[in-house]
Order: C-alpha cells, then sequence, then structure tokens
C-alpha cells in the first residue's frame, strides 16, 4: 500500500504519478489529506478532490496503523508522526528545507527572511522527533535575489514533488542509504515562532535585510506587507535601490 499524505500541488504530483503506474493498482494507493483540505480547489488544487475523483481513498492515520506493507510519503503533512504506531519503518519525509537547517515551521518564510542563497528539498527518514530523521537525498536549488516567498514556495513543491519521483523506485525496493543529520548544524522553529500579522520590517539596516523582509512576507492569498498604509505587492532589489510596487500600481524607491 503506497500513502501520499499532504497538501497542495506537490502531494497531487506525488498521487498522479502513482496513479500512471501501469505496475501499481489504484486499491494499492491511498491518501492521508490535511484538516484543512474540504475537498474544494482554492489558490491550490485539493489532494482530497483529486483522490475522490479518482476513486481513492482517504485514510485516517489509525486506518494506516497496522499495514506492515505501507509505504507512507508525507508531502507537506500537517501531522506529526508517531512511527510506534506504526507497523511499517518506510515512513518518509519530503522537507522545504536543506536539512539539517530549518526544522519545523514556516521554513519558507525564513529562508527568504534571512537571506539564504540557496534551498531545497530533504528526503528523510521519519523519526520520533521533528524532521531530524536521517538524510536519503536532497534536492538544492537557487533561491534569487527577487523572488518573494510564494515564488519560492512554488519552486519548492516542483522540487519536492521532482524529488519524489525520481526516488520512488529506489524507497520502495529498499535501494538507497542514509546520513545522520549533524545536530551541530540543526536549527529548529515552531508553528509559534511566526505571527505573519504582527510582523513589523525593520527599515534601520541595510536595504537587502529590508528587502528580503518585505519579500518574505509576499505569499497572497495569505498576506502582504503593508508599507505607509499599502500593500505591498512586489519587493525588487536593483543596484542596492529597494522597488516597491504597491496595490494601486504605484512604485516607490528606497
Amino acid at each position: 500500500m503506497y500513502c501520499i499524505a499532504g497538501k497542495n500541488q506537490c502531494s497531487i504530483n506525488a498521487l498522479q504519478y502513482l496513479l500512471n503506474r501501469t505496475d501499481i493498482s489504484n486499491h494499492e494507493i491511498t491518501v492521508c489529506t490535511n484538516a484543512d483540505d474540504e475537498g474544494n480547489d482554492t489558490w491550490q488544487p485539493s489532494l482530497k478532490k483529486i483522490a475522490r475523483d479518482n476513486n481513492i481513498i482517504n485514510s485516517n492515520l489509525k486506518d494506516l496503523y497496522p499495514l506492515e506493507n505501507l509505504f507512507f510519503f508525507s508531502l507537506e503533512f500537517d501531522k506529526i508522526i508517531k512511527t510506534k504506531n506504526f507497523k511499517t519503518k518506510n515512513l518518509f519525509n519530503f522537507h522545504f528545507s536543506l536539512l539539517p537547517k530549518y526544522r519545523g515551521c514556516h521554513t519558507n518564510y525564513l529562508q527568504v527572511k534571512k537571506g539564504e542563497k540557496k534551498t531545497g528539498v530533504t528526503c528523510h527518514l521519519i523519526d520520533d522527533r521533528i524532521d531530524s530523521g536521517d538524510i536519503i537525498d536532497q534536492s538544492i536549488f537557487d533561491i534569487d535575489i527577487n523572488d518573494s516567498a510564494k515564488d519560492n514556495y512554488i519552486k519548492l513543491m516542483r522540487c519536492a514533488s521532482d524529488l519524489f519521483i525520481n526516488l520512488f523506485d529506489s524507497l520502495i525496493n529498499f535501494n538507497y542509504t542514509t546520513n545522520k543529520q549533524d545536530e551541530n548544524l540543526a536549527t529548529y522553529y515552531s508553528r509559534s515562532h511566526v505571527n505573519y500579522q504582527n510582523e513589523v520590517i525593520n527599515f534601520d539596516q541595510e536595504k537587502e535585510k529590508i528587502h528580503n523582509e518585505i519579500r518574505a512576507l509576499i505569499f497572497p492569498p495569505y498576506q502582504y506587507p503593508v508599507i505607509d498604509g499599502k500593500k505591498i505587492l512586489k519587493s525588487m532589489l536593483i543596484n542596492n535601490e529597494i522597488i516597491l510596487l504597491d496595490e494601486n500600481k504605484n512604485e516607490k524607491k528606497y
């Protein structure tokens, strides 16, 4: 049994890959959807809807616990996995950072805000801590200096689904090796670490850091940063000058 657990386009790409495999029948596939997936497409397509349209069972975690032949793949899944509940050890997570940095939540926002030049997705074994399991593989890409948080998230989703597809046969055939994470390099951020509505941009710093704080908050349809009472749709850093485009399509330079 193969389970795709999670949300958004990355999980749907993974599911569609399984559906297109001639050696896997639909009754061998299940999904485990996030709590906020109501089965309707929003700014992202719904995994629950795609599963329903293809007659794929949407399982609860407890339904999966007794399955010895289960391969469980987490792509943006919203629940903490307790490995002792599962009979299988084949529990894999595709985490949106280059572990061991940025374990936990808000990985996309924090990487943009902190001005990281590279990011990527890590496939790792799920253990009983958060994002600390042994690493199987990573896929790395550059963060463009003018990418917003939403731009970067789209790239992360594409990276995750590509990594899933590239690794799938190796994972199910146990043809992979693992490496321990270096705890000395590990960073972790909880869900409560960031409140997007209360984030305040610090203008008393160098321009690149100001720009990074602004673009890290640009993620429609969830939020935009507000400067001088106007929502900022885009921030660009060109020749050490910040160019902002506000909700009225007006440009402002810093």
